[in-house]
C-alpha cells in the first residue's frame, strides 16, 4: 500500500514554466485527504523550497540538500541533519583547491542558510560562481580557507567548472572516502556544470528512509517521483520509483515505471496510478 508519496520538485512538481499545474495540485489533495503523507525531496536549500510549499498552501516535510536535512515546515525545525565533519569536510576543500576549483559551502538553518566562499580567489574562479552567488550576494560571506572546515552546519559543498574539470575531483572523493556528487549542467555561455556533494551516505533516500521511519513506514511504503541524477538513489530504494518522462535516458532505465513528462501533468499520473488507484485496491501494471 502506498502510504508516503515523494515528490522531486524541479523538472516532476513543477512545469516548465515553473508552476504546479491545477491537475497536479488535486492530485496531492486527493492523496493528503484519504491520508497518504507527501514530502517534497530536492536538492534545494529550505530558504528556495519555502515559495513552493507556501504556493501550495499546506504544510509538508521536507527533503532537502539532497537528503542532508529533513525538515518540518510545520514546526519550522531540523528533524535530521547531516551536516560535513570537520575532518572530511577539510578533504574536500583541500581536493578543491589543488584542482583549482571554488568550494562554496551551504550551511543550513540552523547558521542561517549562508553561503561561504573562499576570500582570495583568482578571477576565473570567481567568474565561475557569479551566477550562483549573484542573487544571493546578501547571504554569502567570504572566509580565509583555513577558516572554511572550521565552519558547522555545512550540507553541502557545490563546486563549478566544466563537468571533465569536475569528474575527475568528484571521482577521486568518492574512491577515497565515499562523498557522493551529483553532477548538473550545462548552462551559460560559459559551459558550467556543477557538482554537489555531501557526506558519505546522504542522498535523498537516507533522507526518505529517516523521515518513513519516524511515522512508521518503510521503503516499500513509499512511492517515489523524479528526473535526475539526484532522484536515482531514492526511485531505485522506494517500493515504486517513477520516473519522468522528461527525464534522461539513464534514469527511465532503472526506474520501476516511467510516466508522461512535467509539461503534461506527470506526476499526477503517478499519483492516480501508484497511489490513488491501490487506494482503491487496484493493483497498476508497472508498464
Amino acid at each position: 500500500m502506498a502510504r508516503l508519496l515523494v515528490l522531486d520538485i524541479d523538472g516532476t512538481l513543477l512545469d516548465p514554466s515553473d508552476i504546479v499545474t491545477p491537475r497536479v495540485r488535486a492530485a496531492i489533495a486527493e492523496a493528503r485527504a484519504r491520508g497518504v503523507e507527501v514530502v517534497l525531496a530536492t536538492g534545494r536549500r529550505v530558504r528556495s523550497t519555502r515559495p513552493v510549499v507556501e504556493d501550495l498552501g499546506i504544510y509538508l516535510p521536507l527533503v532537502v540538500y539532497n537528503g542532508a536535512l529533513v525538515w518540518s515546515t510545520e514546526e519550522d525545525q531540523p528533524l535530521h541533519e547531516t551536516p560535513f565533519t570537520r575532518e572530511i569536510l577539510a578533504q574536500v576543500i583541500t581536493a578543491a583547491r589543488e584542482a583549482g576549483l571554488p568550494p562554496v559551502l551551504l550551511q543550513g538553518p540552523q547558521a542561517g542558510e549562508r553561503i561561504l566562499l573562499p576570500d582570495n580567489l583568482p578571477p576565473e574562479s570567481e567568474a565561475a560562481v557569479a551566477g550562483y552567488v549573484g542573487p544571493r550576494i546578501q547571504e554569502t560571506l567570504r572566509l580565509p580557507w583555513s577558516e572554511l572546515p572550521e565552519q558547522p552546519h555545512i550540507l553541502t559543498v557545490d563546486l563549478f567548472s566544466s563537468d571533465d574539470r569536475l569528474r575527475p575531483v568528484t571521482t577521486e572523493l568518492a574512491n577515497k572516502i565515499g562523498i557522493p556528487a551529483y553532477h548538473h549542467g550545462p548552462w551559460g555561455q560559459a559551459n558550467l556544470w556543477a557538482a554537489n556533494l555531501h557526506m558519505p551516505g546522504v542522498s535523498k533516500a537516507s533522507g526518505v528512509a529517516k523521515l518513513a521511519a519516524d511515522l512508521g513506514l518503510t521503503m516499500a511504503d513509499v512511492v517515489a517521483v523524479g528526473d535526475g541524477d539526484n532522484d536515482l538513489p531514492l526511485l531505485e530504494a522506494a517500493g515504486v520509483g517513477v520516473a519522468m518522462g522528461n527525464a534522461p535516458a539513464h534514469v527511465q532505465a532503472r526506474a520501476d515505471v516511467v510516466v508522461r513528462g512535467h509539461d503534461e501533468d506527470g506526476v499526477a499520473e503517478a499519483i492516480e496510478r501508484f497511489v490513488l488507484a491501490r487506494l482503491d485496491g487496484r493493483e497498476p501494471r508497472l508498464s
